[in-house]
C-alpha cells in the first residue's frame, strides 16, 4: 500500500494528551509539521487553546473520553480524531463518546481503538481503524544493543519473591517503579538487556512498556503473551515463559546470548514496521481525511508528486480483522462504519 505525500505546505498536527502519551508520538516527521500538547493535572483547556493558538489543521486526542462535551468543541483543525489507547469496559464513556464523536458531532470525526471490538457498545462507535498504541521509534536507539545483561521488571508486572531472588542471582536487576516518569522509563530501557514481565492479561493492552522495550532492542520475558490480532509472535518476537522457568530461561539468554539475538533484531524491527508512531498517525490522518470525504481529499492530493511508500506494504485482497501490520494500510473493511 502507497501514501499519497501532503501538500507542498505541510499540515500541522497536534497531538493532546497526559504527558505520559509523549514517548508515542513522532517528534518530528517528513509529512507534517507534529507538536505534543500535555494535559496537566487534568486541564484540557489551555492545552487546547494552546493547540489551536499554534495553528492547528488537524488534532489527536489521548483518551477523548476524558473531555467534556464543552471541551470536545474546542478540539482545533478541520479533522479530530480520538485515540482509544486501553480497553474500554464502561457503558457510561462508551455512550459518552458516542455523542462526542460522528460526522455531525461537535467533538471527533473518528476514533480509533486498540483491538478489535467485542461489545455491541463500541461496535456502534465511528470507529476508524484499529491501533495499538504505537511507539515513536526515532527516540530510540539505532539497533539492538546485545551485550547488555542488565535485566528491568516492572513493580506493576513483577513474577513472585522466589522467581525475583533467582533472577538476582543471575544478573543486576533494576524494578522500575509505577510513578516513574517518562524520562525515568526511557532512561531504565537504555540501560537494561532484558524486559522481565508477569502478567495477568494480554501484553500491552493496559501498559505499552513491552513494546516500548521491543523498540529500544531488549528482549522480553515474559509469562503471558501479546493479543493476537497485533501478530507479536512468541519465540519469534519475545520469549513467551511461566516464571516457574525464568531462572533457566534467563541462564541461557545470558550463557548463550547468540541463540536469541535474531529474537531481539527481529522484535526490535517489528516496532519499526508496524508500530513506528509517524507512519501510524500518517495513515491514521490519510484515512480519516479519505473516508470523511473521499472525492475532496483525493483532489487535494498533489497529482505532480509520485505515492511515497511506507512501511508495511500488503494490502489484504478479502476483508478480514485487523492486526498490528495492517495498521498502517488503507482496511475499508474497517473504516465502514455505523453513523
Amino acid at each position: 500500500m502507497r501514501v499519497h505525500p501532503p501538500s507542498p505546505t505541510l499540515q500541522r498536527v497536534a497531538f493532546v494528551g497526559e504527558p505520559a502519551f509523549e514517548p508515542h508520538v513522532p517528534v518530528q516527521a517528513a509529512w507534517a509539521q507534529v507538536r505534543f500538547f500535555p494535559v496537566t493535572a487534568g486541564q484540557w483547556e489551555p492545552a487546547l487553546d494552546e493547540a489551536r493558538a499554534w495553528g492547528a489543521n488537524a488534532t489527536l486526542v489521548f483518551r477523548p473520553q476524558d473531555l467534556t462535551p464543552e471541551q470536545a468543541a474546542r478540539v482545533p483543525g478541520t479533522m479530530s480524531v480520538g485515540i482509544i489507547p486501553a480497553p474500554l469496559f464502561s457503558p457510561e464513556e462508551a455512550e459518552k463518546l458516542a455523542r462526542l464523536s460522528g460526522p455531525e458531532a461537535k467533538g471527533f470525526r473518528w476514533l480509533t481503538y486498540l483491538e478489535t471490538p467485542a461489545s455491541a457498545e463500541l461496535s456502534r462507535l465511528p470507529l476508524l481503524q484499529t491501533l495499538p498504541l504505537p511507539v515513536d521509534t526515532a527516540r530510540c536507539p539505532t539497533g539492538p544493543r546485545l551485550d547488555l545483561r542488565r535485566m528491568l521488571v516492572p513493580d506493576w508486572a513483577s513474577p513472585s519473591p522466589e522467581a525475583l531472588e533467582l533472577l538476582r542471582k543471575l544478573g543486576p536487576v533494576d524494578v522500575l517503579s509505577a510513578h516513574a516518569t517518562p524520562e525515568e522509563v526511557t532512561q531504565a530501557l537504555e540501560k537494561a538487556g532484558t524486559l522481565v514481565y508477569a502478567s495477568r492479561d494480554l501484553m500491552g493492552r493496559f501498559d505499552p512498556l513491552p513494546l516500548l522495550a521491543m523498540a529500544h532492542g531488549l528482549l522480553v520475558v515474559a509469562d503471558t503473551v501479546f493479543p493476537s490480532d497485533w501478530n507479536i509472535e512468541p519465540e519469534d518476537e519475545f520469549l513467551y515463559r511461566p516464571d516457574g522457568q525464568w531462572g533457566r530461561s534467563l541462564d541461557e539468554v545470558f550463557r548463550m546470548p547468540v541463540s536469541f539475538r535474531a529474537v531481539r533484531i527481529r522484535a526490535w524491527q517489528k516496532m519499526r514496521e508496524a508500530f513506528d508512531a509517524s507512519a501510524c498517525f500518517q495513515r491514521v490522518l490519510h484515512d480519516a481525511y479519505l473516508f470523511a470525504d473521499p472525492v475532496a481529499h483525493l483532489a487535494s492530493l498533489d497529482p505532480t508528486r509520485p505515492p511515497v511508500a511506507v512501511p508495511v506494504a500488503v494490502e489484504a485482497s478479502v476483508p478480514e480483522a485487523l492486526g498490528a501490520e495492517k495498521v498502517q494500510r488503507l482496511t475499508r473493511a474497517r473504516a465502514a462504519v455505523t453513523h
